[in-house]
């Protein structure tokens, strides 16, 4: 396993600074992995801009990984087949770009809207049984491009408050199967599984050969520490019980305001010191508290 962190951990500080400071941030941190929005440069396949940035991480020694989402309105699960294709079409170029970077995991909730609007209209069984097949019909169509760039699609399981489609490993297992790609595997989070699985190692366990990234942070969004809230010990054990052997990334939000907090819910600041020497010192408390309960030290990676 490789110990990571996610680029909403900066904050606003994340468009401040750029991909490149916040990838330096993360190494300092003892990330061995940042996960990150694909950049500019990806969307539009600049082949050059791309190489160079690839060049970059190689030479900083610290690997991508790749969170997503689309415009508003486009949804692979969606009615409306035109925006379901423009959707699929979005997410093809980004795994497109990956593979002249070299990155090999894209996650989040690559197969719908995020998150759902439940304010519409009553969301009921037959709606979202035909809405998951149009998110397996349109997943089919993206796997050749995943398979021959060497991208895993990783479907992000999420709480029922963000998203219907899939709250659970087992749900997301069965959308699994019947896309029907070694390439389309499960994101799980220890956020969204604190609120639906009945016993988070347990589901670990039970999804043994579909996870293809896993999220951690505490049931508040802060850095995984020093509580019983979540057996981090137990989960890390599930892991090594199932060959888990790729990104843990410590997934975690700090800071009320802007469009990020508005997104993420946060209604107060999580800590004190929250500058950019803050976060950091949080980043790295967080990354080495995983390493430890996961049973390792950052040389044994």
């Amino acid at each position: 396993m490789k110990i990571g962190i996610h680029f909403g951990h900066w904050g606003s500080f994340y468009g401040q600074l750029g991909v490149r400071e916040c990838l330096k941030q993360a190494k300092k941190a003892g990330a061995d992995v940042l996960e990150f929005f694909p950049t500019e440069e990806m969307f539009a396949l600049e082949k050059e801009k791309i190489r160079d940035l690839k060049k970059y991480m190689e030479e900083l020694a610290i690997a991508p990984a790749f969170t997503f989402g689309y415009p508003a309105g486009w949804d692979m699960a969606g009615e409306d087949e035109v925006l379901r294709e423009k959707a699929t079409e979005h997410l093809k170029r980004v795994i497109e770009a990956m593979g002249m970077l070299g990155a090999g995991d894209i996650g989040g909730i690559v197969y719908s809207n995020w998150p759902a609007d439940y304010s519409d209209h009553i969301i009921e069984p037959d709606e979202k049984k035909r809405k998951t097949e149009n998110c397996v019909n349109s997943l089919r169509k993206v796997m050749k491009t995943a398979e021959n760039n060497g991208v895993t699609v990783n479907l992000e399981i999420v709480n029922r408050f963000e998203h219907y489609l899939m709250n659970t490993a087992a749900e997301g297992i069965a959308v699994c199967k019947a896309v029907g790609s070694p390439n389309c595997k499960l994101l799980l989070d220890c956020f969204h599984m604190n609120i639906e699985e009945d016993n988070i190692p347990e589901a670990i366990r039970s999804a043994k050969g579909y996870i293809g990234h896993f999220h951690v942070s505490e049931p508040n969004r802060k850095v995984p520490y020093h509580s019983d809230r979540i057996p981090w010990r137990e989960v890390g054990q599930a892991l090594k019980d199932i060959g888990y052997d790729k990104a843990v990334i410590v997934e975690s939000f700090y800071k009320a305001g802007g469009e990020q907090g508005h997104n993420m819910r946060m209604w107060r600041d999580l800590a004190e010191d929250l500058s950019l020497e803050g976060r950091l010192k949080l980043a790295s408390e967080g990354i080495q508290y995983i390493r430890e309960q996961f049973g390792g030290t950052r040389d044994d990676f």
